[in-house]
């Protein structure tokens, strides 16, 4: 088996050729295995299979058939448009908004149209999947930075981590939150989380203002994300990082603050950054953190799965409501999240062809394929795993996949 290091930004950056870029195609072809820093393998998968080399053919087949350009032309559409809602929504703030309810209305659309950035260009940016060049491309992703965030950090935290090691304990940073909640088998349970199912929802909306004010600058101290390390950004990455803080401060602190009071502008960010923070939080909970996935917990160094790459992304992750035109535009495709897993460079308007294509082979090669009809259903599964965590361990043991003997497509209503 082979393992790749990450050795350099270059491996996460938007048309790169490390972990960021890696899809079933990309796994399929040997690299089935990452290193997390120079020193230590996380976790070795199984090589890949007869199923996951025909589902790349398939999709690959769908994919040299399309034509890139009305796809192109169909986001920077929607690229501009919310941009649009974004810059609206602030110059109203600034200009128009004088009262408390004002402030509060533009702060909630901004909020909105940021979380909308984030999925909509931001993600798709960061991932490489965004039609047009690669200068264009990392400019479309610095929109992260502008908005409170690093895209550099992000890369790292999202790209490799959790892409690669999907719901994980102490890889995936995106079920670690502490000693706040207990989201998979594997973590310790604390009395106190048997509330967890009530009083997590509003800490949702820290999201966001915990990577403005905190996240960040630990990880940049520490120069690790949790327990795997990263380097810190240099050269031109190094001035895109702190230029971008400076951006920050700018453009929510500074310009705010000559046409408003402090209790004001401090009010607008707040709001945005909470409600930015609860959308972001819910739509990835909804992928990831419900009764029907997997949770796996390995031990020794470097760890070894029975499941390739293909496999592992199949059993921790779920797609949530894939009929619901409205949300799947707003959310850019993130409510495709087995398919975003398996093609993470695939341009989210092709995801609805591509689910087709990924479920029918599912279906055959008796494979799981984890699918709730409704947001609503997703949020209940979500609920009730958060209660089932808050009380006992659901008994299934921490790395076997969830209805492993169960339906090739399990499907709540």
């Amino acid at each position: 088996m082979l393992g790749v290091k990450v050795l350099s930004h270059r491996d996460t950056v938007p048309g790169g050729a490390g972990p960021a870029a890696y899809s079933c195609a990309r796994h399929a072809s040997g690299v089935v295995a990452l290193f997390a820093d120079c020193d230590r393998m996380i976790v070795r998968f199984a090589p890949p299979t007869d199923a996951s080399m025909l589902m790349r053919k398939r999709v690959r087949a769908y994919l040299d058939r399309q034509d890139e350009a009305p796809i192109r032309r169909r986001m920077i559409c929607k690229t501009a448009l919310i941009f649009t809602w974004a810059l609206v929504s602030y110059l109203a703030f600034l200009f128009w908004a004088t009262d408390t309810w004002q402030i509060a209305l533009t702060a909630i659309s901004m909020g909105l149209a940021t979380a909308g950035v984030g999925m909509g260009v931001m993600h798709e940016a960061n991932h490489g999947s965004y039609p047009v060049g690669p200068v264009l491309r990392r400019a479309l992703g610095f929109s992260l930075d502008l908005v409170g965030g690093s895209s550099y950090i992000w890369r790292f935290q999202h790209n490799v981590n959790h892409h690669t090691f999907t719901n994980i304990v102490n890889a995936d940073n995106d079920i670690a939150i502490g000693k706040i909640a207990r989201l998979s088998p594997a973590q310790e349970h604390r009395w106190y989380q048997r509330f967890q199912h009530v009083y997590l929802w509003p800490l949702y909306s820290l999201l966001a203002l915990s990577w403005t004010l905190w996240a960040d600058w630990r990880d940049y101290g520490t120069g690790a994300i949790g327990e795997n390390k990263f380097p810190r950004p240099r050269g031109v990455e190094g001035v895109l990082f702190w230029g971008g803080k400076a951006a920050w401060v700018v453009l929510w602190v500074v310009i705010p603050l000559q046409v408003h009071s402090f209790g004001a502008t401090a009010a607008f960010v707040v709001i945005t950054l909470l409600v930015t923070g609860f959308v972001l939080s819910i739509i990835f909970q909804l992928a990831h953190v419900v009764e029907e996935v997997a949770f796996p917990s390995y031990e020794g160094s470097p760890a070894q799965s029975d499941l390739g790459f293909v496999e592992h992304q199949l059993a921790t992750t779920a797609n949530f409501a894939p009929e619901n035109r409205l949300l799947n535009w707003y959310v850019s495709g993130l409510n495709y999240q087995v398919e975003h897993h398996l093609f993470p460079r695939v341009c989210h308007l092709h995801y609805p062809a591509v689910a087709r294509i990924v479920r029918e082979t599912c279906e055959e090669l008796g494979l799981p394929y984890h699918s709730h009809p409704t947001f609503r259903s997703a949020l209940g599964s979500h609920a009730r795993w958060l209660r089932t965590m808050g009380q006992r361990n659901d008994g299934r043991g921490v790395g076997q996949p969830a209805d492993s003997a169960s339906p090739i497509v399990a499907e709540r209503t």
